[in-house]
């Protein structure tokens, strides 16, 4: 293997210390990290030079990432899941029950990162009949996309929807992520996890991030099902940004600084109790500023 110095190559998989680089050339190498410090995640931009032995590649730093998506860890550290998003599709199904706080969060991330967001619907097969909360994301101009990997409805549209750009796949455990990617493509060789009849909820199957090349174009990034996911938050006042329908109304707010919690005269809180935006969105804006403060 020959690497001009100050080679630039994409992480197409990571996990822990080591993972998979694709060169400009489109060659793969296995990678490991130069440095204990050196933090790397699938759709890195990184500099690497030829490792000591074999047909390994070296890590030797990271370029500036565009965005990122992370959150905070059991250790109250960030843990980095993918770099450099143009979108994050949430996918949820009628099982597992879906969680749309969880989903909430996502969307809120993305917003703080100036990522686009969807969410997809899967499992449609399973029944006709759509969760309420889809609306209101609908009305805020979130793309709904309705899909099934065992029927393949939607998955036309859902490929169209990811022609352009690096997108991510995020969500509960056994929502059918993994059955999704199958379908888009077909030699993605992606283990399908069984649902767990006992509980209902899906066992986690992948393992390691995988940036996968679309047929239509585009690049697709599969993560490991998630049970708890929330946003680096470091300005509790930067909330509101996650949670468009909030941002545009705060303008309206007596205080300026109003944070939409108990302040008088807030224009969010009076939206809220005419109808105007979701309450069950509001309460989510509530508990995610109430996390990252610590309150609960």
């Amino acid at each position: 293997m020959t690497a001009a110095a100050g080679s630039i190559g994409r992480v197409i998989a990571s996990y822990g210390q080591r993972g998979i680089l694709a060169d400009s050339d489109g060659n793969r190498y296995r990678y490991v990290l130069k440095g204990r410090r050196l933090r790397v995640v699938c759709g890195d931009w990184v500099n690497w030079e030829p490792a000591d032995k074999g047909n390994e590649a070296r890590v030797t730093g990271v370029r500036e990432r565009r965005n990122a998506l992370e959150r905070p860890d059991s250790r109250g550290k960030t843990e980095l899941l993918a770099a450099n998003l143009s979108r994050i599709v949430v996918v949820i199904a009628p099982e597992p029950a879906p969680d749309f706080y969880l989903v909430d969060r996502y969307i809120c991330a993305a917003e703080m990162q100036g990522i686009a967001a969807a969410v997809a619907w899967n499992k449609a097969d399973i029944t006709n009949d759509l969760p309420a909360e889809l609306t209101d994301y609908a009305k805020l101009g979130y793309p709904i996309l309705r899909t099934s990997a065992t029927e393949t409805t939607g998955i036309a549209v859902l490929a169209q929807a990811l022609r352009d750009g690096v997108s991510l796949l995020a969500g509960q455990s056994g929502v059918g992520k993994s059955s999704l990617i199958n379908a888009l493509i077909p030699s993605a060789d992606v283990t399908v996890g069984a649902l767990s009849v006992a509980n209902r909820e899906g066992r986690h199957t992948t393992t390691a991030s995988f940036m996968h090349t679309l047929p239509g174009g585009g690049e697709l990034i599969d993560t490991p099902g998630v049970r708890e996911f929330a946003p680096v938050i470091p300005d509790l006042s930067k909330v509101q940004n996650g949670f468009r329908e909030i941002l545009s109304l705060a303008a309206e707010c007596r205080f300026s600084d109003c944070q939409h919690m108990r302040e008088p005269d807030c224009a969010v809180k009076k939206a809220c109790e005419t109808g105007q935006i979701s309450a069950r969105r509001y309460a989510s804006y509530k508990r995610l500023r109430n996390s990252a403060a610590g309150l609960q």
